[in-house]
């Protein structure tokens, strides 16, 4: 373990070096990534101006919620990128001989291999939303609170990374897992929503299933109507602990059967 939180700023290092080669490319990436999400809670607030509260939720609670939850999507966007082109073609095409080869982890270098810094302007937007809105929201914040959200949104990084790594291990089997990775990722957008008004299945699914109502809407539901938001930290503890240890049997499994794509 050592070994490799020495090794991992010089993999930051080449990614910063190799991405930043193509600078404009790469400062676009970034403002678009931002400028998605502020469309996005435009039109929630487009979607509230016509609905003044949606039960306990209003639009300055709706946009806490929003940024809450870009900042561990964001994070783990920055870290672990990386595993779309495990889903999509690193295994079909043979891409991990390489990192089979070395004396480090292969899980371990293939994720550190790129640094997503525009990933980035994501996570910039979410801190400003949440700063701005923060005080709006009418929640009783308090310091206990304060670290409990926190806590929160590095448990939900664990959570993403988790989510991605177990259906992008699918590859190994199908060789092409992209549709299945895809298609929960963006499920995660329902969780910036009010998800207890989704129905009880829908809301099952997002709490238990594929949990990130659990780690995402949860945390904020629980400062807006002032229930003890410690609950919201031990669940997502678990999910992260579950997920974590679900991912990465799946990923050990997977790699003992890896085939190589030849040549």
């Amino acid at each position: 373990m050592l070994k490799e939180l020495k090794l991992y700023p010089k993999y930051v290092s080449m990614s910063l070096r190799s991405g930043l080669s193509y600078k404009a490319d790469s400062i676009i990436m970034m403002i678009s990534f931002a400028i998605t999400e502020v469309v996005s809670l435009a039109t929630i607030y487009l979607i509230v101006g016509t609905v003044p509260a949606i039960g306990i939720w209003t639009f300055p609670t709706l946009a806490f919620l929003f940024g809450f939850t870009l900042v561990p999507k964001a994070i783990d966007h920055i870290f672990t990128d990386e595993l779309w082109l495990l889903a999509y073609w690193a295994i079909r095409h043979g891409e991990l001989d390489i990192f089979m080869t070395r004396p480090l982890n292969p899980l371990y270098q293939f994720v550190a291999q790129t640094f997503k810094w525009d990933g980035i302007g994501e996570l910039v937007v979410g801190v400003v939303i949440m700063c701005i809105f923060g005080p709006q929201a009418g929640i009783a914040w308090t310091a206990g609170g304060v670290i409990a959200l926190i806590l929160c949104a590095v448990l939900g990084i664990f959570c993403f990374t988790g989510i991605k790594l177990l259906f992008a291990s699918i590859a190994f089997w199908v060789k092409y897992a992209g549709i299945f990775l895809n298609t929960v990722y963006d499920i995660s957008n329902y969780a910036k929503y009010p998800v207890r008004y989704m129905g009880k299945a829908f809301a099952s699914i997002m709490f238990f299933v594929i949990p990130f109502g659990l780690f995402l809407y949860y945390p904020v539901e629980c400062l807006v109507t002032g229930a003890n938001i410690w609950w919201a930290v031990l669940w997502s503890a678990v999910a992260a602990v579950v997920l974590m240890t679900l991912a990465l049997t799946v990923w050990r499994l997977g790699i003992r059967r890896y085939e190589s794509a030849g040549n």
